[in-house]
């Protein structure tokens, strides 16, 4: 689904204003644009804290938005990034004080949708062409058969005891995450 919405002659472009995590943020990474909401808005992919990898596209948007070592601090990190780390890193175009990104969106949106279908196809594909890092999706879901799945699932079972699926839990997924980790001595 994400690469159909990333290949859409339209010009798509997300509002980030809460936290983006998982599936989530890979959805997001396929847009064609994000902004973010200074205090409001947060970004992870933190799959791998839970014995997994992100799958859906994670390692090959982030990777093509942010570089390969940037990409592999934030999915190995597991990391919540805020607004202003994720414009310095290039996870999102711009980071804005949250009362002021519906009005950039809306202005922005109406200026590109003015220049008419056939210029925002032109650059889009012209745009599309320079992209040198090209996705490998079908090369990213192939490497699930390497997981554990019985460790998957005892992970799970503990982070579902310590309410990863509750709001509260929510709230506090890296902390709950990071916690279930297993101690490593240096």
């Amino acid at each position: 689904m994400n690469e159909e919405i990333r290949s859409l002659p339209q010009v798509t472009i997300g509002k980030i204003a809460g936290f983006a995590r998982g599936g989530g943020n890979e959805f997001a990474m396929a847009l064609d644009m994000r902004f973010a909401a200074i205090g409001k808005s947060g970004q992870a992919q933190p799959e791998t804290l839970m014995g997994i990898y992100p799958g859906g596209g994670g390692t090959q948007y982030m990777t093509s938005l942010i570089g390969r070592p940037r990409a592999l601090e934030l999915i190995l990190g597991g990391e919540l990034v805020d607004a202003e780390l994720a414009e310095r890193y290039g996870l999102v175009n711009r980071a804005l004080p949250a009362d002021q990104l519906d009005t950039f969106v809306t202005t922005l949106a109406r200026r590109i949708a003015a220049l008419g279908p056939t210029v925002i196809g032109i650059v889009k594909t012209a745009v599309g062409a320079a992209d040198y890092a090209k996705r490998d999706l079908a090369a990213e879901s192939s490497l699930a058969g390497r997981l554990s799945f019985p460790e998957v699932a005892a992970l799970a079972h503990k982070l579902l005891a310590a309410g990863v699926q509750t709001r509260e839990g929510e709230l506090r997924l890296e902390e709950i995450l990071n916690e279930a980790l297993p101690e490593v001595t240096p």
